[in-house]
């Protein structure tokens, strides 16, 4: 039979289907070993969930479609106490999730102010602020003016960006100095014209050409740098806010979903996580932005969609992995938008996909051409598709160097995943052939085709934390979770606020499962916006110090003191030196945070300076030790035998040192 709750049916049954299936390749060592043979056990076990979950809720909902007895969850008293449990599981999941993470590796949470309360005075003040405010949205239709929502966004951007202006990068711990370099460095080399190559390509992409014009306008130095880095940050969470406007209408859920979004940026950490912040999230932002612009204002010209894969094409360009699943998901909404709509035949269906699988094709051999034009004008050669895709097809990156296995334990990931799973379900339940009634609100529809299209972006970026699931990874999908949060709290807010015991029967089974999860939806986004209110003044201090600016200058100033101007040099911490000083360091490689993946880049190194017969040069924190670890021991002893330290500059804990001839 034909009804709204087989939806239910038919997502509890793929879930319970998908999860058992990701439990056992894990966890039976035979298919797990079958599957780690094949390849990245835990992104293929991922990509294998994903694909069962979507396929098998598209078949159960066609099957109970067609059975005649009525759904379990019709009833609303079924549904009811269906939902009383589902709430206790929750509540229960998020209290063993909340003791245990401080066990996630690479965890920070043990210096929140949460954790260093007792856990029953935290429980106690969740219960009270809970019921408080979950009484406040029930029975009050908050409204606020469009001009001091304008103002609220403007001043959360302008925090944000304040926070994102961190020009002390010697003031973090190493690895964190080690990820800025890694970042910068790629920028430095494109800043004085060096093509890419096998030595010089970077692990986070080919920005540095997006970034050349701008950084030489503003001058160049790693202060500019960062200056770009705050507005490109800034520009994040301004796309974010515009589509969380764009998308819902309650202002209270307005207001809350701002808090909530801004959340790892002001309380989580007090400097740039430059891994993800904002290098792996702009172009999500901006795409998430687009698909929400084109929804509120119902465009779907053909200029429009070129835009789409224009922008994709950009973020591509940018950072590889991410702009490609910007295309993907700007195809899926598409694609999801023709299936909405009933048809007579597959092959405007098959036209559609076939014409977008072109556009996301487009716009990947676009962005290398890019890269390769840029070589060729640089006097550099053309690299090739593999090098253009460096380091994603190494498995010494994704199976050694940056693989960290998922906890088995209760973690936020997994409710997460749940989410992203009921997005692509709600989008799947919109397709012609599998919805239960023709749906006459087009405006509707877009809303569904953009919640599908943010679940398969936010299940590709995901795939970050999948394969190295450290604590702060996770942040790479807070965005489009917090959206996808606010978009579902008020589809079932009417019922929320209406709902009564008394009156139970009035409702039907699917209001009370939207309005229950409103509530659960509420009461996340309070959490999350008190923890970041109550968490942003503790980092306020460490804050300041990362905007000191001139401890820096004058760390450079001493260097240019002590060492021939434009010395030869290389190494970490060493472009961030003399790009303040203007130098050139006359070395381009690749960043050797990173040697592991391209040893030979050190050997480059030390062959250059053998053949340009240098007389001294400066190397980088931890550099040296680096190169006798990664590239040739013969090449490494000679520059040992034939160089000697001169002299060590120590900054923040980071020792640079410059070798003469002995």
């Amino acid at each position: 039979m034909k009804t709204s709750t087989n939806r239910i049916m038919a997502f509890f049954a793929s879930l319970i289907l998908s999860a058992g299936f990701a439990v056992c390749c894990f966890r039976i060592p035979a298919l797990s070993a079958a599957v780690s043979s094949i390849g990245n056990v835990n992104l293929l076990t991922y990509a294998m969930t994903v694909i069962l979950f979507c396929v098998s809720y598209l078949i159960f909902s066609i099957l109970l479609a067609r059975t005649e007895k009525p759904c379990f969850f019709d009833a609303p008293r079924n549904a009811f106490f269906t939902v009383v449990l589902l709430i206790t599981v929750n509540i229960l999941f998020f209290i063993r999730m909340y003791r245990l993470e401080v066990d996630v590796y690479g965890s920070v949470s043990a210096r929140y102010v949460w954790h260093s309360i007792p856990f029953w005075l935290v429980l106690i003040c969740l219960v009270t602020e809970g019921l408080v405010f979950l009484h406040f949205a029930r029975n009050n239709n908050f409204s606020v003016k469009a001009w001091a929502m304008s103002l609220f966004y403007e001043l959360l951007t302008l925090l944000v960006a304040y926070n994102f202006y961190t020009p002390e990068v010697f003031l973090r711990n190493e690895p964190d100095r080690l990820h800025m370099d890694a970042y910068f460095n790629s920028i430095y080399n494109v800043l004085h014209g060096s093509p890419y190559t096998e030595y010089t390509t970077s692990i986070y992409g080919h920005y540095g050409i997006l970034y050349k014009l701008p950084m030489k306008i503003l001058g160049g130095d790693l202060i500019d740098f960062i200056l770009l880095n705050t507005i490109i940050g800034a520009l994040c969470f301004l796309a974010a806010f515009l589509t969380l406007h764009f998308i819902v209408k309650n202002d209270l859920l307005r207001i809350l979903g701002s808090i909530a979004l801004t959340f790892p940026v002001l309380s989580m950490r007090s400097g740039i996580y430059w891994q993800l912040w904002p290098h792996r999230i702009l172009f999500m932002c901006l795409m998430l932005f687009w698909i929400a612009f084109c929804v509120r204002f119902k465009k779907s010209g053909r200029l429009i969609c070129i835009l789409g894969y224009g922008l994709s094409l950009l973020g591509i360009l940018w950072n590889t992995e991410t702009g490609l699943f910007c295309a993907v998901s700007w195809a899926a909404f598409w694609i999801l938008r023709c299936l909405c709509s009933k048809k007579d035949s597959w092959l405007p269906v098959l036209k559609t996909c076939l014409l977008h699988l072109a556009g996301i094709l487009l716009s990947f051999l676009g962005a290398y051409a890019v890269v390769e034009l840029y070589n060729i004008m640089n006097g550099g050669h053309i690299t090739g598709i593999r090098e253009f895709l460096f380091p994603l097809l190494q498995s010494s990156y994704m199976d050694g160097l940056l693989r960290v296995d998922l906890p088995e334990f209760a973690s936020a990931y997994m409710i997460i995943l749940v989410l992203f799973f009921m997005a692509c379900a709600w989008g799947i339940s919109h397709i012609w052939f599998v919805r239960t009634q023709e749906e006459a609100d087009s405006q509707h529809l877009l809303r569904v085709c953009f919640t599908f299209a943010a679940a398969v972006l936010s299940l590709g970026q995901i795939t970050y934390f999948i394969n190295r699931a450290a604590y702060h990874n996770l942040e790479i999908i807070h965005i489009p979770c917090i959206l996808l949060l606010c978009i579902f709290a008020e589809e079932g807010m009417n019922a929320f606020q209406t709902f009564h015991i008394r009156n139970m029967k009035s409702f039907s089974g699917m209001q009370i499962f939207k309005g229950t999860f409103t509530a659960l939806s509420l009461l996340v986004l309070m959490t999350v916006s008190t923890g970041n209110i109550i968490q942003y003044g503790q980092n306020t201090a460490l804050r300041e110090e990362l905007h000191n600016e001139q401890e820096l200058n004058d760390f450079a100033a001493h260097i240019a003191a002590n060492i021939p101007e434009n010395t030869y040099a290389f190494g970490i911490g060493v472009p961030e030196i003399y790009s303040i000083l203007r130098w050139d360091t006359g070395c381009y490689t690749l960043d050797l945070a990173d040697l592991s993946l391209r040893p030979e880049a050190g050997d480059y190194i030390m062959d250059d300076i053998k053949a340009k017969k240098i007389p001294a040069f400066l190397a980088g924190e931890g550099t040296i030790s680096r190169l006798e670890k990664y590239s040739s021991r013969e090449k490494s002893q000679w520059l040992l035998d034939t160089y000697e330290i001169s002299r060590e500059f120590e900054f923040k804990g980071a020792v640079l040192q410059y070798f003469t001839l002995k």
